[in-house]
């Protein structure tokens, strides 16, 4: 017959020429599979700048490999927070990184994991992105104080962050001036109770710029990140470790707002030994 009646008679290809061959569709398979693949991955990008405090504890420090995923509302990314010409996370330290990942949008929260069995104590990290526009800052504080380790006799594998508010409160605390009122090792941390909803925050460890509390010494922290406290009408002192501080007045206040005074009532030095004072001191207004 003719070429017109083969191709009536053949169907698909009287529109579109010969059948491809098995191998024709084996790469066309492919590179559509190629091309879904680069699709799905070609994501827009976003520096992030993460700073994490290593706790002052003793040993707190670490040689494990450390990595840090950032869970925002577009999805998650995750790396290795590692200097190449430094030795990362000793004790006291601040570790900058600086990582070019894919956006995530809005950071929601964050966890530390460790991939060793040396533990490992941190106190804060703090995330930005530049993909993340509203929020200039991250604070996101080890509440609970986990050490994060292999092990499961010394820690536990990773520890899950989240951003308790968006206010500021600075503490200001005034150590005594009596004999050996200073402490270079007191692992103070506080909770606050506000006056807003029964709302209440927790720190991390909290220690001075110089790393002690030195006699007559006026220190001064700023929590970013914590929630709405409204005036704090109460603050617990907890004590991690066994230098003894004796501190006079406590102050705290929302930035911008009424600052509010707590002085030492108890008249007792502050030790997780109690043998040399009060483990936790717990002061209302």
């Amino acid at each position: 017959g003719s070429r017109a009646e083969s191709n009536e008679s053949s169907g698909i290809n009287a529109e579109y020429g010969d059948k491809p061959s098995f191998k024709e569709l084996v790469m066309l398979l492919l590179v559509y599979l190629i091309s879904l693949y680069i699709g799905l991955s070609s994501g827009t990008t976003a520096t992030y700048w993460v700073t994490l405090k290593t706790s002052s504890l003793t040993d707190s420090g670490t040689d494990s490999s450390i990595y840090i995923k950032i869970i925002g509302d577009k999805g998650s990314v995750w790396s290795e927070l590692e200097t190449s010409d430094y030795n990362d996370f000793f004790a006291g330290d601040t570790d900058e990184y600086e990582l070019r990942l894919e956006d995530v949008g809005r950071i929601r929260w964050a966890e530390i994991s460790t991939g060793g069995s040396d533990a490992f104590l941190f106190d804060w990290v703090n995330v930005r992105s530049s993909g993340d526009t509203e929020n200039r800052y991250n604070f996101l504080y080890n509440v609970d104080k986990r050490w994060l380790s292999r092990d499961s006799d010394e820690g536990a594998s990773s520890v899950t962050l989240y951003r308790q508010g968006y206010k500021t409160y600075i503490v200001s605390t005034k150590t005594g001036t009596r004999s050996d009122a200073g402490s270079g090792a007191i692992g103070l941390s506080m909770v606050l109770d506000g006056e807003v909803y029964g709302n209440r925050g927790y720190t991390s460890y909290m220690e001075p710029s110089d790393g002690d509390f030195d006699e007559g010494e006026l220190d001064v922290f700023v929590l970013k990140n914590m929630p709405e406290l409204g005036e704090v009408k109460c603050v617990t002192l907890q004590a991690a470790d066994t230098n003894a501080w004796y501190f006079d007045v406590i102050v705290v206040e929302e930035e911008g707002g009424k600052a509010v005074l707590f002085t030492n009532t108890f008249g007792k030095f502050l030790s997780a030994d109690s043998s040399e004072g009060m483990t936790s001191m717990k002061l209302c207004r």
